[in-house]
């Protein structure tokens, strides 16, 4: 039997497409290797709640998550951040180990106004003189630079070494120097472009609100939007099918295990190195993602000491980048877990991951991250979990993308649309309008094998 369209891959990206196609009647079957839909919307237990362990908030930059709930008529609701903002970890030249909040006004660590009061207590006078700088500095329309030649060239090595860098690695799991502003936020580099400054960019752009808060969630965790959509598209007529591994991919074929699906067209909604094995090309591979979802029983914690997390500037040693206090950033965290029970997750460092995996490691992050005295024994479990093909760095994406587009073969996800639900949810939706302008087959082609 052929199909209007295969989509291999059960990700948001690949669940949207499926709903969307079903929802219009096409013929849609999605294929997934392993046993569950969802990619890096997944869930597991820790302290007595369904607690995420891939992504747990998306960015407000686009309405496109909040359209999908809608349109969908997704049950879940989605909500704000708690109010208190996020910190960063630096470490000051005596060598001791600061936090601050980070800047109430910033985009990817570059501030609106370098001289603010808490700008400064990061950058320091020095630094804050050297960025205010940027606003009158000429604009170079030469070829775009990485974002670390960028902020450095603009801010100065303050903004870089303690903003810049410990927000892309935490955020987007990639270093400064290897991806550009384009990549990351589209709106902000098209904006510095009309303005010849960034300075002008973010001070146009960024909410006048504590950091962190530009990203919603699920009420009950994020890994609820993509059950309630598997939902959706199934009950819209998509045939999904997990533990159903693709071996290799033509424009119109998806080979699996002793069968193959034939389609009008064939979507590869997988991960960068899932996509560059079925597409036969040779990427370099990225580091995985490795993350703790940490269970601590603390009194400490009842005041969120770093308001709803932290992240760290390169030069703090620990074996975690970012902090993030659950039922600090989440109201109905927060209500769901007892008196002194708290969620932290804890991203690792490339190649340090397992250092967090037991109590002993996992404390030591912790009181580096957020400077509270903790014992191994407060920390009553840890559920580690690694994502090993998690980030699409820029040459992946170029690899993978030339060649798909020499065979014909559709992209979705962060492959083709860049990181976060806010780009690949608007990207899947117009990839699916796409397909939707084909006919659909009849019946006589629909059953010629």
């Amino acid at each position: 039997m052929t199909h209007d369209v295969v989509i291999v891959g059960g990700g948001i990206a690949g669940l949207t497409i499926a709903w969307e196609l079903a929802r219009s009647g096409r013929d849609v079957v999605l294929v997934e290797a392993s046993e569950d839909a969802g990619g890096m919307l997944r869930r597991g237990t820790a302290a007595g709640l369904d607690a995420d362990l891939g992504a747990e908030s998306f960015a407000t930059r686009t309405s496109g998550v909040a359209d999908l709930v809608a349109d969908a008529r997704l049950p879940v609701q989605l909500v704000e951040p708690a109010p208190a903002g996020a910190h960063v970890a630096f470490r000051r030249r005596s060598g001791r180990v600061d936090r601050a909040p980070l800047p109430r006004r910033a985009l990817v660590g570059m501030p609106a106004d370098p001289t603010a009061a808490d700008v400064v207590r990061i950058i320091g006078r020095a630094g804050a003189r050297r960025a205010a700088q940027e606003h009158s500095m000429p604009w170079s329309t030469g070829p775009e630079p990485t974002l670390a030649d960028l902020a450095t060239s603009r801010f100065g090595v303050r903004v870089t070494a303690r903003l810049v860098e410990p927000l892309c690695r935490s955020v987007y799991s990639q270093s400064a120097d290897s991806v550009r502003l384009s990549s990351l936020h589209p709106v902000l580099w098209e904006k510095a472009q009309a303005l010849g400054s960034l300075t002008a960019a973010v001070d146009a752009l960024a909410p006048a609100v504590r950091a962190g808060s530009a990203v919603r969630g699920v009420e009950g965790g994020l890994w609820r939007l993509a059950a309630e959509l598997e939902a959706a598209a199934l009950r819209a007529g998509a045939v999904i099918r997990t533990g159903a591994p693709a071996r290799s991919v033509t424009a119109t074929t998806a080979v699996l295990d002793g069968e193959t699906l034939a389609a009008r067209a064939v979507v590869v909604a997988t991960g960068p190195n899932a996509a560059a094995g079925l597409l036969q090309v040779e990427v370099a591979p990225a580091p995985p993602v490795g993350l703790v979802v940490a269970e601590v029983v603390s009194d400490a914690f009842d005041a969120f000491p770093v308001g709803s997390g932290v992240i760290a500037a390169p030069d703090v040693d620990s074996a975690a980048k970012a902090l993030t206090h659950v039922d600090a950033k989440w109201e109905w965290a927060a209500a769901a877990l007892p008196a002194g029970t708290h969620l932290l997750r804890l991203s690792a460092r490339d190649g340090r991951h397992q250092e967090l995996t037991d109590a002993a490691g996992a404390a030591a992050a912790i009181r580096t991250l957020t400077g509270v005295r903790l014992a191994p024994t407060d920390v009553r479990r840890v559920v580690p979990v690694a994502w090993p093909d998690a980030v699409a760095t820029p040459s992946a994406r170029a690899a993978v993308s030339e060649a798909a587009a020499t065979r014909g073969i559709r992209l979705a996800g962060a492959v083709a649309a860049g990181t976060g639900l806010a780009s690949v949810i608007p990207h899947a939706r117009a990839l699916a309008t796409h397909l939707l302008s084909a006919p659909t087959l009849t019946e006589g082609e629909r059953h010629v094998r």
